[in-house]
């Protein structure tokens, strides 16, 4: 089965959520069958000249309906990004063998009663959480960081419990040496900015593209080689950059646009260069202008029309609304002092000199606070309707495919396109598809 739900922000900023369908898919689920179905929803919808985005996740006939759907951007789920990365962190030989062990600890506890019992008496003694062993998942990453973190709080308990004479120890929990307590805190702590990031994504109401190139930055920083860091360490930090760095290089200067669109990010705090964010915002002008008309310089409107395009005025009505009316009377104002004052012709400014001030009141503005609402802030900026547009268009792309498949309780592949679904009015908006829903979902 697969289901379509458009998620887009409306008139109040708000972001919206609505199932719009449910349909068999018994074809085989390849890069060009899926693609085919991308391009079947967008004509019946009617977005396909929305330019309407794509976000998947890094399986191979996702990225090839991508491609065949011919829609871009197609941006990678940052969830399934850092899940796969992680992953390659944690398969260096020495990592897995520790894995494997505390494996072997954790399922003996878990199938032993009486051993489970005797690590409960062995907490109360030494005043730990009353806490179980944590198994880990292969699925999940972050599930093997838990394990890890669980053993080593109750590490006390655990290895005074293993001690005890009250219980029969197997050959595994032989397994565990010196050199294994000391790597255990250092691949805690490497890994620990990897969950805190999974763990926002899936915590964030409405996680968007803009917090990608934030988080790229912190966790390039962090997996950054250094001397006094133990080989093992040093290639789990090697790994790691090796599948993660790369991911984004096709997509980095449009996440940048995003980021500098996001009141929270819009310092560009997380990059170094000053020319570059510069370069950013002179970039996010041009993309203003192109949004609003694809006017050029040439392209002027009087400061009373900033709202209206030329396309929104009738030169015909224009003559027929001036033809034949009578010039103003003058006021006793006018005739007393006008000839003092030169006549003004109306200011005239092209959409780029518009554009780059609102760019300029934006930069000026301070930045949100992290836990502040993103689109209610930019509800509140009416000053800024250029600007608020293509922030609506991108702020409308999310960063992870996790919100939906928490909605829907499923695995499966997303599919995620914006723009145009319910309503004309409503410009940026977005198609969910969740490949193989279970049936208690289709009601």
């Amino acid at each position: 089965m697969v289901t379509v739900t458009a998620h887009y922000i409306d008139d109040e900023w708000v972001l919206q959520n609505h199932v719009l369908q449910t349909r068999v898919f018994n074809e085989a689920h390849t890069g060009n069958n899926l693609a085919m179905l991308l391009q079947e929803v967008c004509r019946e919808w009617k977005i396909e000249d929305k330019n309407p985005a794509l976000v998947t996740d890094n399986a191979r006939n996702m990225i090839l309906a991508g491609v065949g759907a011919q829609m871009e951007p197609d941006v990678r789920c940052i969830a399934h990004t850092l899940n796969l990365a992680s992953q390659k962190a944690l398969k260096v030989d020495r990592v897995s063998e520790l894995l494997v062990k505390m494996r072997k600890v954790v399922t003996y506890f878990h199938k032993s009663p009486k051993a489970t019992e005797a690590l409960r008496e062995m907490q109360i003694q030494l005043h730990l959480p009353h806490h179980n062993l944590v198994h880990d998942v292969s699925t999940r990453w972050n599930s093997s960081l838990d394990m890890l973190e669980r053993f080593w709080e109750q590490r006390p308990a655990v290895l005074n419990t293993l001690l005890s004479k009250k219980i029969r120890r197997g050959e595994a929990m032989a397994s565990l040496k010196e050199d294994d307590m000391t790597l255990i805190p250092e691949v805690i702590k490497l890994m620990s900015p990897l969950k805190v990031a999974t763990t926002l994504l899936s915590e964030e109401k409405n996680p968007t593209i803009s917090m990608i190139s934030p988080i790229q930055t912190k966790l390039q920083r962090h997996f950054q080689p250094d001397e006094s860091d133990p080989l093992v360490i040093s290639q789990m930090k090697e790994r790691f950059r090796l599948d993660f760095d790369g991911r984004y290089t096709y997509l980095q200067e449009l996440l940048h646009y995003a980021s500098a669109l996001d009141p929270r990010f819009k310092d560009l705090d997380f990059l170094d260069d000053n020319e570059t964010k510069d370069m950013i915002f002179r970039k996010v002008t041009a993309e203003v202008v192109k949004m609003n008309g694809q006017a050029g310089d040439g392209d002027t409107l009087n400061e009373d029309q900033a709202a209206e395009t030329e396309g929104d005025r009738s030169p015909h009505r224009e003559e027929e609304e001036t033809e034949d009316v009578p010039p103003m009377k003058k006021t006793a104002l006018d005739q007393m002092f006008g000839d003092f004052l030169p006549a003004r012709s109306p200011v005239k400014k092209t959409t780029k000199e518009r554009a780059k001030e609102e760019i300029l009141k934006y930069r000026e503005r301070d930045a949100l606070g992290l836990s502040g609402d993103v689109l209610q802030w930019w509800k509140k900026q009416v000053d800024l309707p250029l600007l608020s547009t293509l922030a609506k268009s991108y702020l409308s792309i999310p960063a992870t495919s996790v919100p939906s498949e928490r909605v829907f309780s499923t695995a499966g592949d997303i599919v995620t396109a914006k723009r145009s679904l319910l309503h004309p009015d409503h410009v940026d908006q977005l198609i969910f598809l969740n490949k193989n829903l279970q049936a208690r979902h289709m009601s």
